[in-house]
């Protein structure tokens, strides 16, 4: 297939570290060429297509992290794709369990979608007063459509029958199509194990060999039973590693069930629906041991939200992907797409056509964006 046009890219996918995009980019169907990056952008992507929808795959520069760097690469995206219509921020956090009302566990995935409260609190951002310390942001809520389709994939979770497959086990098994990352990304042998917050860990030991006496007990779940959670997200500036601290945000914020440090700086630039997977408990016993699988569980839960919302179509473009216009050639692969006002022009030395719209677009908020 040749290369779609920036203008017909309805979905952009945000990860932070780069194991997430390995795992991100495992769930594409095909993979695209780059298109010509606007004046600006200083943003490098890769680009695709999962189901109906091509797909924008972007992240921070190797090494920065946090809300600012965030907001920074986000702020720009939309000055070469300015057709988005669906944003998620797809990738690993911290797991805050309620056991056993809410029962998270490792490599279970957190949406932020709640019925009810906030879908991310920047927990750090407000003032201190004599009652204590009052967050005084509010950030915006997931898009609507994705909120939407949120709901029909919880749908379709409830209706899995007896011997059924866990809906994201497909996904999953998309790693096994590559040796490599198939080892990376394979469930940890290490055990999950969640330990009282009174037990703070011991420098120079070993998780693994904690006494049991310690440990939170909890029933046996199926091997492969991963377990979608929809709750506020917790975003901050700093590494949590109190699982008393933890706790009390928890409680203060909705009865959250994951903490992180990147959604809080993406939410008013690049709205988006947060998926995380769940990697520690954000406790002193907090490691590295389970993030890769945590990521294949998040990535895998975006492909199946993708696989469940409809086609989108952008006005000026007819079908985003794969509408076959009267010369038989494709929209946004090689010819100048019919409806709206384009101008074509060559690009110097490269061979390249670029096509430019000259018609009002409507950004990602539906607000109209300048020419």
């Amino acid at each position: 297939m040749g290369c779609p046009q920036a203008e017909t890219y309805t979905v952009c996918i945000i990860y932070i570290k780069p194991l997430e995009m390995r795992a991100i980019t495992v769930m594409l169907d095909e993979r695209f060429d780059s298109v010509p990056v606007a004046h600006g952008d200083a943003n490098d992507y890769t680009l695709g297509r999962i189901g109906h929808h091509n797909v924008v795959v972007v992240g921070p520069a190797r090494g920065d992290q946090g809300k600012v760097a965030t907001a920074q690469f986000a702020s720009t995206i939309r000055l070469t794709f300015p057709n988005l219509c669906a944003g998620m921020l797809v990738g690993i956090g911290g797991g805050i369990p309620h056991y056993p009302d809410h029962d998270v566990r490792l490599g279970d995935v957190v949406v932020g979608a709640p019925e009810t409260g906030p879908a991310v609190v920047q927990y750090d951002f407000g003032k201190r007063t004599g009652a204590g310390f009052e967050v005084t942001r509010n950030l915006g809520k997931p898009p609507k459509l994705l909120r939407q389709v949120v709901n029909k994939v919880e749908e379709k979770y409830d209706y899995i029958r007896d011997g059924e497959d866990d809906i994201l086990k497909a996904h999953i098994d998309r790693f096994a199509m590559y040796p490599r990352l198939k080892k990376e990304f394979m469930k940890p042998s290490a055990p999950d194990r969640l330990f009282l917050p009174s037990y703070i860990h011991e420098g120079g030991t070993d998780c693994t060999n904690h006494d049991r006496q310690f440990e939170v007990l909890r029933h046996t779940r199926e091997v492969d039973h991963i377990v979608v959670h929809y709750s506020t997200i917790l975003s901050g500036d700093s590494v949590m590693k109190s699982s008393t601290e933890r706790d009390l945000l928890s409680a203060k914020h909705n009865n959250a069930l994951c903490i992180e440090m990147e959604a809080a700086g993406l939410m008013d630039v690049f709205p988006c629906l947060v998926i995380r997977g769940i990697c520690d408990y954000a406790d002193s016993h907090k490691n590295s041991v389970w993030q890769n699988f945590a990521a294949a569980t998040a990535a895998a839960y975006a492909r199946e939200v993708l696989l469940n919302m409809s086609k989108q179509t952008v006005p000026e473009l007819g079908a985003a992907i794969g509408q076959t216009n009267a010369s038989g050639s494709q929209n946004g692969l090689d010819s100048p797409p019919a409806g709206g006002n384009f101008s074509i022009g060559n690009l110097e030395n490269s061979g390249n056509v670029m096509y430019h719209n000259s018609a009002p677009m409507t950004n990602y908020f539906g607000r109209r964006a300048a020419k």
